[in-house]
């Protein structure tokens, strides 16, 4: 399969229910047949490919008019619609003039200019409590007094109806003005956030508390919708001009999912109310009002049973056959109201005044008697009830309390608002394969938001079902675009006077569909893809929201996700990653002599006897007792048997943190392990030179560091251990060492004083030190022979030149009969025989990557550095005794890595190829020896990198 290619059969935007468009991203298969190809979504800047990406599984149907049911598969984009990539060239165009260009563009604007309408009209009528009403036949006009609980005042100005459909188109025409010019897509669709309905409810409930029904509490309310706007727009054009679009993707999914179903459930109440006209609560009153006006419902659950029906039994392998289904059922639900009504002969009148059609806008003036004129059709439409969104808001009354109160009710909004774009933006990038910038469409919601804001407006975004089905419709370009913007523009004087012919069953019916497809979304589709604690939260977040309201959710999401986090630490994150011995965990030391060798491989005393525990995660509070728990237990197991360890590591590379309480009980395991299990040697890996990743100092603690006014500085005896010479007072301690320890006889006398507990920074010196004092206890001698070949090179006092001394040679040859165990000395001085003596002096380079292998080398004295060049900060230093470049020289392939001398100087021994031809043709036997070691060698790498993988030192050397 070609890179680049994705299987479209695999992404199907009908899915958004069950499973969110951008986990397939990254998939690249291809479906037979066709020769179509998507740009790679994860070289998008907006992709991110770390697993947690859970968030995403927030719906795209969260658009007001159900986004998933608008949505078609994308090979059907593909086929219709194959022109939308931002790198298409005008001359594309050049072969259709622009007067059949520009009449093409019309079915895509009157068809988006009719969806902004038609979902204005639902949604704006449930902008505000719908027991605050317009009409108060009823109502006390006097009444002032209101609370979250019962709203039931007169709203303070003339259509109610008309002003929340105008707020509607208003955010939505300055969207669609501010995406034509900032969005980086061809045909951006704009739309009101009408997933905040709920919030603006919050906001009236706490003005109404503070200031009651009138104007004054309409100015708060509207500077509230305002401020919001403001806030929402900052924050998102802060996160795109600081390039933090990811910081999004950091919401728990089970959070957004209760939310979601909350969400739900307000859009079925707020459907009941719209239909009934009468405010709804989940009690008796609640109940009763529903059967009363159950012939207003009854057409609502009708229209929602049908369509239902319809979607199912036209789905073909559990997908939708008709994807464009929902929105033309919807759409046909007002005309089919009319037949109906036409059919049954009931005068329209009556059904108006049973409530089923929304009340007309005022359409006539009082003349000096009170009677009614009639306005014209032009007078309706500039009266002056259409500036009333900029009208209402007076600085002088606006309560500063309720403003006050309301800032945690705004700080959920905009948490809520932020979920949307992630969603959106990438979803209409991939349908219509286009390289968008996340980060710049950010800053461009920022721009729309922030000036909706600024005059009052409510938030807008680009929401994908519209865009989709403008793109499909052909529509595209800046012109189109500024287009629907003045269509939409012209709704606004018009539509309030249009929606009085919409019977409310259609706005029913689509809240209806949208509030049930929520709540299943978020408590149906979720079953099993949670545990119990995650799927727990998702109900008691939605109940939480249901009862209290948006803030109180927020507070339970985040109670919820903290929950969960330390639930699932303490429960599914096991601290101890594995526990094993030196056995089958060696270190990178593999050159020994073979009586050393054969000590570390004696299952009475070798490397069985090396514990080591590696630990992973975070370390708290909350689990620290469960390792301690363990480690214990596993020491237990073991005590008094020939596994009984005589050395424990405790690796903590993988800790990512610790907090304080975990870092003291660490510090008490140290005492247990040495009272209670008689542990000679604890060795502790911090996996870093800078210590442990917790505030405590547990370096100093557990390390046991050296008094100066009681302690002897360490010998050269101890020094062995460690693999390095002699140190003095004055010198630093030992290298890898995080703190020179304390000096204690073992229990089990080794000969040498060793440390009881040490601070390593790497598992790697840890092991190194451990097999040291398992060959100590055996031989200490050994450790001396070693050290004495490995000391550094001393200079001649005339020529500046290194000396080559037999004693030199001695322990080459022995350092190549370690690399040939079993074979006789004699043999191993023939092929040393064929070596050439090499000097290098600091910073020389050996060889460089890429360069011809010519030659294999021992290294007798010295340090050398293996470091490969394409990757920055891959390093590895070779010991001492060890044979580099024999594979390039057996393979004859290129040299792997760049060898450099990183000691005062260095003595190799050289075998070059020459050599090497000759010892393969005339003695065999012995040019095997090379090849031995080319497989022991690399026996070794595979041992050593299955083993610690999350390490890199597996260079080739």
């Amino acid at each position: 399969m070609d890179a680049g290619e994705i299987d479209h059969t695999h992404i199907d935007f009908n899915d958004g229910e069950k499973q969110p468009l951008l986990r397939k991203f990254g998939e690249e298969r291809r479906r037979e047949g066709q020769n179509v190809t998507f740009k790679r979504a994860d070289s998008m800047p907006f992709y991110d490919s770390d697993p947690h990406r859970t968030v995403l599984q927030m719906p795209k149907k969260m658009f007001a008019v159900a986004a998933s049911d608008l949505m078609s598969t994308a090979a059907e984009i593909d086929e219709e619609y194959p022109r939308t990539r931002h790198d298409n060239s005008m001359s594309d165009k050049s072969e259709v003039s622009w007067p059949k260009h520009a009449a093409g563009q019309i079915p895509a604007i009157l068809l988006l200019c009719l969806l902004n309408l038609m979902i204005s009209i639902p949604f704006g009528v449930s902008y505000f409590p719908i027991g605050w009403r317009a009409d108060s036949g009823e109502l006390d006009s006097e009444n002032s007094s209101g609370s979250e609980d019962v709203v039931d005042g007169v709203f303070p100005v003339t259509g109610k109806e008309a002003l929340g459909i105008r707020m509607f188109l208003f955010s939505t025409f300055v969207g669609q003005v501010m995406f034509t010019f900032a969005s980086k897509f061809k045909n951006p669709a704009s739309c009101q956030m009408v997933e905040n309905v709920p919030f603006c409810h919050s906001l009236a409930y706490i003005v109404i508390a503070e200031q009651g029904y009138g104007l004054e509490a309409l100015s708060t309310l509207f500077f509230l919708f305002g401020l919001s706007s403001l806030l929402v727009g900052f924050v998102f054009y802060l996160l795109g001009r600081l390039e933090m679009g990811r910081v999004i993707y950091f919401f728990p999914s089970h959070v957004l999912l209760g939310c979601i179903a909350g969400i739900g459930i307000f859009m079925s109440t707020t459907a009941i109310e719209v239909t009934t006209d009468e405010p709804f609560s989940f009690d008796m009153e609640g109940l009763k009002g529903c059967i009363e006006k159950s012939y207003l419902l009854g057409v609502v659950v009708l229209f929602e049973v049908v369509l239902r029906v319809l979607m199912c039994i036209t789905k073909e392998k559990g997908k939708p056959r008709f994807p464009l289904l929902p929105p033309i059922y919807f759409c046909l639900i007002t005309p089919i109201f009319y037949l109906v009504t036409l059919l049954s002969g009931t005068p329209f009148s009556a059904i108006k005044d049973a409530g089923y059609f929304f009340p007309s806008p005022d359409i006539c003036d009082p003349n000096d008697d009170g009677e009614c004129v009639r306005q014209t059709i032009l007078s309706s439409i500039f009266n002056e009830d259409v500036w009333t969104i900029w009208r209402v808001v007076n600085f002088s009354t606006i309560s500063w309390i309720a403003v006050a109160k309301s800032i945690p009710t705004m700080m959920s909004l905009i948490a809520f608002s932020l979920i949307h774009v992630p969603i959106n933006i990438p979803a209409f990038a991939i349908s219509t394969n286009v390289e968008a910038d996340f980060n710049a469409e950010l800053v461009a919601h920022g721009y729309s938001n922030a000036f909706a804001g600024l005059f009052g407006g409510l938030q807008n975004y680009m929401t994908y079902g519209g865009s989709i089905l403008y793109a499909k419709a052909g529509g595209e370009g800046k012109g189109s675009s500024l287009a629907v913007s003045i269509g939409t523009a012209a709704f606004f004087f018009v539509g309030p006077s249009i929606a009085s012919y919409i019977p409310r069953c259609m706005a029913g019916t689509l809240l209806l569909h949208i509030g049930i497809d929520l709540f299943l979304e978020g408590v149906c589709d979720s079953y099993g893809n949670f545990d119990w604690l995650e799927y727990g939260g998702i109900w008691f977040i939605t109940i939480i929201m249901t009862i209290y309201g948006m803030t109180a959710a927020l507070l339970a999401g985040i109670a919820s996700a903290l929950s969960v986090y330390a639930a699932q630490s303490v429960s599914y994150q096991n601290p101890v990653r594995r526990t094993m011995t030196a056995r089958s965990l060696r270190s990178s030391s593999w050159n020994r002599p073979t009586e050393a060798a054969s000590i570390l491989d004696s299952n009475e005393i070798g490397r069985k006897k090396i514990l080591i525990i590696q630990l992973q995660g975070h370390l708290f509070f909350g689990n620290v007792a469960q390792l301690t728990d363990n480690i214990k237990a596993t020491l237990e197991q073991k005590k008094g048997t020939p596994a009984e360890p005589w050395i424990v590591i405790i690796d903590f590379t993988l800790v990512l943190g610790m907090d304080s309480s975990a870092a003291q009980a660490i510090g008490k395991l140290k005492d247990t392990m040495r009272k209670r299990f008689h542990i000679d040697v604890a060795i502790f890996v911090s996996g870093s030179r800078d210590g442990f990743p917790c505030k405590y100092d547990l370096s100093h603690e557990l390390s046991c560091p050296a008094d100066p006014a009681d302690q002897d500085t360490i010998s050269k005896e101890a020094a062995l251990l460690f693999g390095g010479e002699a140190k003095t007072e004055e010198t630093d301690g030992p290298t890898n060492l995080v703190h020179t320890p304390r000096l204690i006889r073992s229990s089990r006398d080794t000969g040498l004083p060793i440390p009881q507990n040490l601070v390593c920074d790497s598992l790697d010196s840890a092991l190194i030190f451990a097999e040291n004092v398992l060959i100590a206890r055996k031989n200490p001698c050994l450790l001396e022979d070693i050290a004495e070949f490995r000391e550094p090179l001393t200079k001649s006092n005339n020529e500046g030149e290194f000396y080559s001394s037999d004693e030199e040679k001695r322990s080459a040859i022995i350092f190549l009969s370690n690399l040939c165990p079993g074979e006789s000395l004699s043999d191993v001085e023939q092929l040393f025989s064929l070596f050439k003596r090499e000097v290098y002096n600091e910073n020389e380079i050996i060889w460089r990557q890429g360069s011809v292998s010519d030659s294999a080398k021992l290294l007798v004295k010295g340090r050398l550095l293996s470091l490969l060049e394409n990757e920055e900060g891959t390093l590895e230093q070779i010991p001492t005794g060890a044979m580099l470049g024999e594979l390039g020289l057996v393979k004859g392939i290129d040299r792997l890595n760049t060898v450099q001398c990183v000691s005062d100087g260095a003595v190799l021994y050289s075998l070059d190829r020459e050599d090497w031809d000759v010892l393969k043709r005339d003695n065999p036997r012995i040019a095997r020896f090379i090849d031995m070691i080319v497989i022991r060698y690399l026996a070794h790498r595979v041992q050593h990198v299955s083993n610690r993988i999350f390490e890199t030192r597996c260079l080739p050397v």
